[in-house]
């Protein structure tokens, strides 16, 4: 299909011309073909007229756990290891593939229906998540987590083996199959290591928890005596493209093995603060030159899979604490969401809208009151879009939201499913 945008205030994400007022898109089957002022629009399919509205490449979710839905609410105000061990492993025990397909299909709405076109996913009954994404037309990097402190990790590993096997690539590169060892403190060394090399001969991404908690910490280091990034370090995790979620409790030395192995950090406000698990020290990360994503972590320990929450509190919240207005720019800080978690997922062909790119763009409605008048485009994305305002949703070249309705998701069956998925698995 070929589309034309026309009148859009475009955030393009280009260092050079981050903004073009008054300009057009052509898209051509998933890539985008022209960004500019040109006005003719090409032998179109269909053409959109934005009216003035703010245009920017769909949002990059860099660590979910996206069939978490199915807990959402189940387990609040709670420190991380009480509610991980107490409450959440426990419920996870009682899902099966049927639930977590519908979960996932929940979670892919609420993404969609918010601006995020891309995410990165780590769980389990993984093959149902790949085909929520493939049915819902989204960009997923998919995980089979694997934990295990003993032989019990390689049924799992087996599991990630298969899923990268039947869906890596699928759906035109919009699927890709990473790897994932949980953290520290669910895996032993064989469990790492083994996971870590079968991701490195299949050339895969790798995605983790990194430095999550306090706790994680000093327990790392009173059995080890070195930190969690030490640690992985020597297990050959890092021979990997990785994308390590949190990084709450990082030591400088830590932060020099991350950049020194171009590790990507997806930094997860919501998810820290709600579980009091503390705030990343983003400024220096920063300035060691580490590349940063962000990532809302699931519905269970964040509640919401809206990115322009996190977007904005990702900027805010280093302020606040730092007593510093400049630190996280709304440039910054939107950077991270789409080029930065472009990086973390491996996928240099989205995150910015230019020629060559895959067609991932969002349209912000521009008769939304918060977005009246538009002075800075970037900023208005940053500080005052909430997500309600997406409008219009473009991954691949496929629109799959339009005037807010959705294109390729049942919501209601997708509702009306988890219910009866919760009841007959005793959780509600």
């Amino acid at each position: 299909m070929n589309i034309f945008i026309k009148n859009a205030e475009i955030i393009t994400m280009d260092k050079e011309n981050p903004v073009i007022s008054g300009g057009n898109i052509r898209i051509s089957g998933n890539k985008i073909v022209y960004v500019g002022k040109d006005g003719v629009p090409c032998e179109s399919d269909k053409i959109i007229d934005a009216r003035g509205g703010i245009v920017m490449p769909g949002l990059i979710n860099a660590h979910t756990h996206v069939p978490m839905t199915l807990l959402r609410g189940y387990a609040d105000d709670l420190p991380l290891h009480t509610w991980l061990f107490d409450k959440i492993f426990h419920a996870e025990d009682r899902l099966d593939s049927d639930a977590v397909y519908y979960g996932a299909k929940v979670a892919m709405a609420e993404m969609i229906k918010s601006g995020t076109t891309t995410f990165a996913d780590m769980y389990f009954f993984s093959e149902s998540v790949a085909k929520a994404a493939i049915k819902a037309g989204m960009n997923a990097n998919i995980a089979r987590c694997v934990t295990g402190k003993e032989e019990d990790f390689k049924e799992r590993l087996n599991e990630a083996r298969a899923l990268f096997d039947e869906y890596n690539c699928e759906n035109d590169g919009a699927v890709k199959i990473d790897f994932s060892v949980h953290a520290i403190y669910t895996c032993g060394k064989q469990a790492v290591r083994e996971t870590s090399r079968l991701c490195k001969k299949l050339g895969a991404n790798m995605h983790i928890h990194l430095s999550e908690t306090m706790k994680e910490n000093g327990d790392c280091y009173a059995e080890y005596g070195k930190s969690p990034t030490e640690m992985f370090n020597s297990w050959g995790v890092f021979e990997n493209k990785t994308n390590a979620a949190h990084c709450v409790y990082l030591s400088e030395n830590d932060m020099n093995i991350l950049k020194e192995k171009n590790v990507s950090v997806s930094h997860n406000p919501t998810s820290n603060l709600k579980l009091a698990s503390g705030v990343a020290n983003i400024k220096e990360m920063q300035e060691k030159g580490i590349s940063i994503a962000i990532g809302t972590d699931g519905t269970a320990s964040n509640n919401a899979l809206n990115m322009f929450f996190d977007l904005k509190l990702c900027a805010l919240l280093q302020k606040g604490i730092r007593l510093d207005p400049t630190i996280v720019s709304a440039e910054d800080a939107l950077f991270m969401a789409t080029v930065g978690g472009a990086e973390a997922l491996g996928r240099a062909d989205t995150g910015r809208i230019k020629e060559g790119n895959r067609a991932d763009i969002i349209i912000l409605d521009s008769f939304a009151p918060s977005l009246i008048p538009v002075h800075n485009p970037i900023s208005l994305a940053v500080y005052s879009a909430s997500g309600a305002e997406v409008k219009t949703s473009i991954i691949g070249g496929r629109i799959v939201m339009e005037d807010r309705e959705l294109k390729t998701i049942d919501l209601e069956e997708a509702k009306a499913k988890v219910n009866e998925s919760l009841k007959r698995m005793k959780l509600i």
